[in-house]
């Protein structure tokens, strides 16, 4: 697509979405052309929010890289751990850091108590 046929394509949507409102955009807004999904409208603060966990995931694949340089793997391979992480991050999203963290130490103390008393 040409950057004319690009604005046109914007200029010609302009009408149908000018009235959309953000209390419309509680699910994104599929765009499609010739009956393929071609792009989605999110609300910003949704926007926001993807921006933050790209950024988050970008420092932490820096971070495991630094701490454990030796760990090498393929992209796929490296995506697909993060995939598995992020599944089971899901699970916690309504739990902070420092619940987590106590509930870590909770389970760590547990685990060697038990491992002492055997």
């Amino acid at each position: 697509m040409c950057a004319d046929e690009a604005s046109e394509t914007i200029h010609e949507a302009r009408p149908i979405y000018s009235g959309v409102e953000t209390r419309w955009l509680d699910e994104p807004l599929i765009v499609e052309r010739a009956g393929h999904p071609t792009a989605v409208i999110i609300s910003l603060e949704e926007y926001r929010r993807f921006a933050a966990w790209r950024e988050e995931r970008a420092a932490r694949r820096a971070w495991v890289l630094e701490c454990q340089p030796r760990n090498h793997m393929t992209d796929q391979e490296w995506d697909a751990q993060f995939v598995t992480m992020d599944r089971f991050a899901t699970h916690f999203a309504d739990i902070t850091d420092d619940e987590l963290a106590d509930e870590l130490t909770q389970a760590v103390s547990a685990v060697r108590a038990e491992r002492a008393r055997r």
